[in-house]
Order: C-alpha cells, then sequence, then structure tokens
C-alpha cells in the first residue's frame, strides 16, 4: 500500500514536468525528421511522423489542460508550483508547431478554421492560469511575458499559415477578378499578411489579360509544333533561369496544381523556352517546381513572403532568447522554488529558444531533398504469395487482412536512375510528337488520347490493337501481365537484357498505380479488378481453376509479340506501349492529386505530368475546361 501511494504521489509530482518535456521532445523530432520526410523512408518512421504531428498538438493541449486543473485557484490553494505557470507560454510555442512540417497532409490545409478555434481557446486558457496563479516575483515575470509574447505570435503562425496554403487561398490569389474589387487598404493588408506576391509584376491583371486575348487552340498547336522544329539546345545557363523565373514567380505550377487553365499564349512561351533545355537542365527545372510547390502546401514558406511573416520570423527567435536571458539572470530569486521545476523551466526556456534560433539560423541551408518514388507491384508474385504464404501472411490471415497485406506490405522501388531513364523515354516521346504527329487541333487532341496506338501503328501492328481497346484499367493489367510473362524466362536466367528494363519497370509501376493509387491512374479506375486478377492467378497455380479470361488473354498477347523475331524490336514495342500508357494517366490525373502525394515524397507520375505540361501537352484543366474548337 505505501508503495502505491509513493507511486501515486511521485506521478502527481512528475506527471506535468513528463507531458511539457515530451512536448519538447516531440518538436525536435518534428523539426529533424521534417528535413528527410521527402525521401524514401520505412513505413514504420512515416507512422511515427504522423503521430508525433498529431501528437504534438494534443500533448500540448493537455499539459495546458493539466496546468488549468492544477492552478484553478488562487496561488497558496492550488496544489501546483508556482513556477509551473511560466511553462504556459512554452506550450503555446509547441502548439505553433514546426516551420519546416506546418502541414502533414494538404488536407490539414483545409482544417484551418479548426486550428484557430484551437489556437484562440488555448492562448485564453494559458493566460487565465497565468493571470490566476502569478505569485508577483517581477523578476521571473519579464521574462514569462516575453515568452508569452512568443507564444501567441507561434501559435497563430499556424493556422495563419494553413489558410495561406490552402487550395480555396490559391484559387482566390489566381482569380483574375479579385484583385480589381479591392480597395487600397484591402490591398495594403493583403501585401502585409499574404505568402502570394502581389506585388510583383506577374500580378494577377496581366494573367487575366491574357485570358482575355487568348489563341484557338488550332493557332497553339501550329505554334507549338513550329517551336519544337526551331529548338536549338541552349548553351548557357540563360535560358533555365528565364524559365525558373517563370515558372517559381509567375506561380504557373500553381495553376496546374489547382486544375485551372493556363492561357494557350503562355504556354507557348513556356514552351518555346523549356523545348531549348537540354535534358539535365530541363531536370533541374522540375526539381525546383516541385520544390517550390511542396514548400507552398508543407511549410510557411509562402508565409514569409508577407511582410508580418517575414518580421515575425526574424523577431521570435531574439525575443525568445530575451527571455533566457532575464530567467538566467533572475536565479537568485529562485530558491523558494522547487529544485526540479526550476531546472525543468531552465530546459523548457533553452531548448525551445535554440530550437527557434537553429531555424533561422539554417533555414538558408534547409534543402527537402526528394527521392522520386518509383515503387514496383506485381500481380504474378502476388498470386504467388497468395498461393505460398509468408509468415506474415499467414499471420495476416489470422485476423481477417491477408488481401491488404498481400497488396500494401510488399511493395518495392526501382533501382536508382530508372525515374531519369523513364523521363528520357517521355521527353523523347512528346518530342517526336510535336515532329512527326501533331499538325493541328485535332492531332493534338488525338495525341493526346493516345494508349499505345501510335506505337502498334508505327510498328504497322495493327492486329495487336484488341489488346487497347478496352477499358484502360483493364488494358493496364493486361499489358502488365503480358510484361511479367515476357521478362520471366529473362529472371530464370539470372539476367534481364537493358532494353526490358524500362519496360518492367514502367509495368511495375503502372500496377502500382491500379493497386494502391487508381485515383491517380484515371478518374474511375477499379482497384478492383486488381484484386480479382490476384485471386484467379492463385487459382491457376493452384490448379484449381482454367485460365481464367484476363489470364489466357495475356498469353495470347504474349505469343503475338513473340512472333516478333527480333528481341530489340520486340521490347522497343512494349516500351513505346508502356510510355503512352504513363502519359495518358499522367494527363488524366487531376493536380490536387499530385500536390496530395508530395506530402511523402514525388511520385514518379507527377515529374511526368510537369514534364508533358512545360513541353505543351493537354493537361486535365485543359481536357474538361477548354473546347477546342472555340476560343477562350
Amino acid at each position: 500500500e505505501m508503495g502505491f501511494s509513493g507511486a501515486v504521489q511521485w506521478w502527481d509530482d512528475w506527471h506535468l514536468r513528463i507531458l511539457v518535456l515530451g512536448s519538447l521532445f516531440i518538436q525536435y523530432f518534428l523539426f529533424f525528421s521534417s528535413l528527410v520526410r521527402r525521401r524514401a523512408l520505412p513505413a514504420w518512421f512515416r507512422l511515427f511522423m504522423w503521430l508525433a504531428y498529431l501528437g504534438g498538438d494534443a500533448l500540448a493541449i493537455y499539459s495546458l489542460a493539466t496546468l488549468f486543473n492544477r492552478h484553478r485557484q488562487p496561488p497558496g490553494d492550488g496544489s501546483g508550483s508556482g513556477l509551473e505557470v511560466v511553462w504556459a507560454p512554452v506550450l503555446l510555442v509547441h502548439l505553433g508547431g514546426q516551420h519546416t512540417m506546418t502541414a502533414y497532409s494538404i488536407q490539414d490545409n483545409e482544417l484551418w478554421v479548426r486550428h484557430a478555434i484551437t489556437v484562440a481557446s488555448q492562448i485564453t486558457v494559458a493566460l487565465y492560469v497565468f493571470c490566476m496563479s502569478w505569485s508577483g516575483e517581477k523578476k521571473l515575470l519579464q521574462a514569462a511575458i516575453l515568452m508569452f509574447v512568443v507564444g501567441i505570435i507561434r501559435s497563430c503562425q499556424k493556422p495563419w499559415a494553413l489558410q495561406s496554403a490552402s487550395i480555396s487561398a490559391m484559387v482566390a490569389y489566381l482569380s483574375p477578378s479579385a484583385l480589381r474589387k479591392q480597395g487600397m487598404v484591402a490591398r495594403f493588408w493583403q501585401v502585409c499578411t499574404s505568402g502570394y506576391s502581389y506585388g510583383s509584376k506577374s500580378t494577377r491583371l496581366p494573367e487575366a489579360a491574357a485570358e482575355e486575348k487568348d489563341i484557338y487552340l488550332q493557332e497553339f498547336a501550329q505554334e507549338a509544333r513550329k517551336c519544337v522544329l526551331e529548338s536549338e539546345l541552349a548553351h548557357d545557363q540563360d535560358a533555365t533561369v528565364k524559365l525558373a523565373q517563370h515558372c517559381l514567380v509567375d506561380k504557373y505550377v500553381y495553376r496546374l496544381l489547382a486544375d485551372i487553365p493556363v492561357p494557350y499564349s503562355s504556354r507557348i512561351k513556356i514552351l518555346r523556352e523549356f523545348i531549348a533545355l537540354d535534358f539535365r537542365h530541363a531536370h533541374h527545372i522540375l526539381d525546383m517546381m516541385l520544390l517550390s510547390s511542396f514548400e507552398h502546401f508543407y511549410t510557411r514558406k509562402t508565409m514569409l513572403n508577407s511582410g508580418l511573416g517575414l518580421c515575425s520570423y526574424l523577431l521570435l527567435p531574439f525575443l525568445a532568447l530575451a527571455s533566457v536571458i532575464l530567467f538566467s539572470i533572475g536565479h537568485k530569486y529562485y530558491h523558494d522554488y522547487n529544485a526540479t521545476d526550476v531546472k525543468v523551466t531552465y530546459i523548457l526556456f533553452s531548448c525551445t529558444t535554440l530550437l527557434e534560433v537553429i531555424i533561422l539560423l539554417l533555414d538558408p541551408f534547409i534543402s527537402f531533398t526528394e527521392s522520386v518514388k518509383v515503387s514496383q507491384h506485381s500481380l504474378l508474385s502476388c498470386g504467388y504469395r497468395a498461393k505460398r504464404p509468408t509468415v506474415l501472411m499467414k499471420l495476416a490471415t489470422l485476423v481477417s487482412c491477408k488481401d491488404y497485406v498481400n497488396m500494401h506490405c510488399y511493395i518495392e522501388e526501382a533501382p536508382p536512375g530508372c525515374s531519369a531513364l523513364i523521363l528520357q523515354f517521355v521527353h523523347g516521346y512528346v518530342r517526336g510528337g510535336w515532329k512527326e504527329y501533331i499538325h493541328n487541333a485535332a492531332s493534338f487532341r488525338n495525341f493526346n488520347g493516345r494508349k499505345g496506338h501510335w506505337t502498334l501503328k508505327k510498328r504497322s501492328l495493327p492486329h495487336l490493337r484488341w489488346s487497347l481497346n478496352m477499358a484502360f484499367d483493364r488494358s493496364v493489367l493486361l499489358w502488365h501481365i503480358t510484361t511479367d510473362l515476357l521478362c520471366y524466362d529473362y529472371t530464370t536466367a539470372g539476367n534481364i537484357p537493358e532494353c526490358a528494363t524500362g519496360s518492367a519497370v514502367i509495368s511495375r509501376y503502372m500496377a502500382y498505380l491500379l493497386c494502391i493509387h487508381p485515383e491517380m491512374l484515371m478518374p474511375g479506375t477499379r482497384n478492383s479488378i486488381f484484386n480479382v486478377a490476384c485471386h484467379n492467378v492463385e487459382l491457376i497455380l493452384g490448379d484449381k481453376s482454367p485460365l481464367g479470361n484476363l489470364v489466357h488473354n495475356a498469353v495470347r498477347l504474349q505469343k503475338e509479340l513473340l512472333e516478333l523475331q527480333d528481341e530489340g524490336e520486340r521490347w522497343e514495342v512494349v516500351q513505346g506501349v508502356w510510355v503512352e500508357m504513363l502519359c495518358y494517366s499522367a494527363c488524366k490525373c487531376r493536380g490536387y492529386l499530385h500536390a496530395q502525394k508530395m506530402s511523402d515524397g514525388v511520385e514518379l507520375l507527377s515529374r511526368v505530368w510537369l514534364l508533358l505540361s512545360n513541353m505543351g501537352m493537354e493537361t486535365f484543366a485543359d481536357r474538361f475546361q477548354k473546347p477546342w474548337h472555340v476560343m477562350i
């Protein structure tokens, strides 16, 4: 009994200290983990990041609630130490989160109202606790007031940053009529608080004029083809810098992500500059555009473009540092306080301030390094695992989640360099399309709707068109099985020729999209057909079923491809079909979905989509909002 009562007493003394120190630890974990969040990380580490992002706010709120309960009575009547009340502003700082991880997912930006209400309530609680429980030491009061200023501003920055990064705010900024309706006071407030460059030369008014004077699709197709035919590679960096300014300052990529059509006249300028770049410089431009997009949606970089945001960003670390100095100067007055509380207060003030200073000093050098995700999935492997389950599969069967584990827990990554190789395929495919196929608006629309037909036409293989004249998701699965069957002989021999590598990687990447992210493959895609096909493969491997219709068609397609005696030509056909399918899928994917996937890295499909749009290809918004026979 004495041991239990002693444990209860220890917990009563220490649980608030543990909470606030735990909140501090989570903030450090969020900061350092945010620097690598765009890299290929194991699923368990991303789970910890997500829990830390959610738990950071929850722990700070719970700590403030505990502080409130311990100090509801005036000084002398409560059970808490008088020094605990100065922890309240530190918890407000923690509630503000990290500059480098404002949002974990893009949906967090749309919840800025909820965060604003939470911040307002917690600031009220913190001020109430401080005013009710403050015992009157003037030396400590100065440090507490400074830290309160830091805490209130930092906690208010989060909903502000979330609102600035929301899709609705982006669309409002890109609206050509919004700026005309504002008065001088409203426009000044926008300049001070908005993260968008309202005062730059590339305002929305010239963009609105461009939309009103836009050209026909027919004229765009002819002018774009002329640009490609007459293009020459630039020999210096000027074209790269010029295009970077156009894409980043003029917010071209933001219009794509918000699914807002870009005027054809503007796209001609982008194409003219982009087509003059060699592949290495073009790849660098894609990196810059994707990094700018990631920083906009998931960090507070956009907020720093505003006057108030920049001032608070530069000022708060110095206020926090001044608070620590004032607290240290008054150490001789703290003999009446609990020694442990004094040490905890030193740790909280010093470490919180250190993190603020680190962010300020290292911000110019912080680079959100990324790895392009080229995840790989195989239908035949899924069927084989279901037939001969691993230990993990057997455990999953016990809890009735075998199918989920089979689909999600055996995803592999393509070897390094595959992303650049595939982008080179796409780059060459689009260049060839402008030179050989596209001549007018009709051929432009037809080219963007190709799913492998152009390759079969060029190779004089009309008898294979049956494999493409079906639902896109079914066609993807059919060619995926066929590609795996063609690769099977090389796999058993221990080597795969270089000509087959690109085809195999794209095939398994498209299968991954079909199984895990069907919404990105194409609107209306059914991932259920992957599950059904996997079950059929399992039955076939177990000799419990004849060949299903899909597998039978895949075997038929394999035999027809094997009739091509030249192995190199055969794989060029397979590769050409897969490149067309990949481009078709990228063009049909909404910009919002690309932005959503940036939270944990960049999908290969997003790079392909951005490359296609920079090279003048049709986007999702163009397809549904720009009829080709009229002028916008």
